[in-house]
């Protein structure tokens, strides 16, 4: 039961970094970049190539824009960046010739792959961290991240 727990507490924690990352990004704050192999790289570009490994058949706009619960335009922006610097490709399927979706290119895949390693690394983290609580701690700490999530959600303040 607690590993539930821990897991839902996780869940939560990465629903408050992203809600704090759209905050900063809507305040003009420059958002924070990992630098890979010469690059910077946001975290949603690098979320979109993951979620372009893990669903290779179906990632188009509409897709990563709810997957991501960010604006198309904020989706375009960061395909932009993608597909010029070589990490994806913009095709058409031959049953759908308006819509457009999206593919790994050999680079893209190795970003993929490190991004998912990071994202993997910070779970680590997280379980220990949240280890060290019980269940009804644990509860507390997810019910505390979703009320603090909402609360950037809806335009509170958050302290830095």
């Amino acid at each position: 039961m607690k590993t539930s727990e821990i897991e839902k507490a996780i869940a939560a924690i990465e629903n408050f970094i992203v809600q704090r990352e759209k905050k900063l990004k809507s305040s003009n704050y420059t958002s924070y970049k990992n630098s890979i192999d010469g690059n910077k790289w946001t975290l949603t570009q690098m979320h979109i190539v993951s979620l372009i490994k893990n669903n290779p058949t179906r990632v188009n706009n509409a897709f990563l824009a709810k997957s991501l619960g960010i604006s198309r335009p904020a989706v375009s922006k960061a395909i932009h960046t993608l597909i010029e610097k070589n990490m994806i490709i913009a095709e058409k399927k031959i049953s759908n010739q308006k819509a457009i979706y999206y593919a790994l290119t050999d680079s893209g895949h190795k970003l993929s792959i490190i991004h998912d390693k990071l994202h993997q690394t910070a779970k680590e983290r997280y379980s220990k961290l949240l280890d060290q609580f019980s269940e009804s701690e644990l509860k507390v700490i997810i019910r505390f991240l979703d009320a603090w999530s909402g609360q950037i959600i809806q335009g509170g303040k958050d302290d830095e």
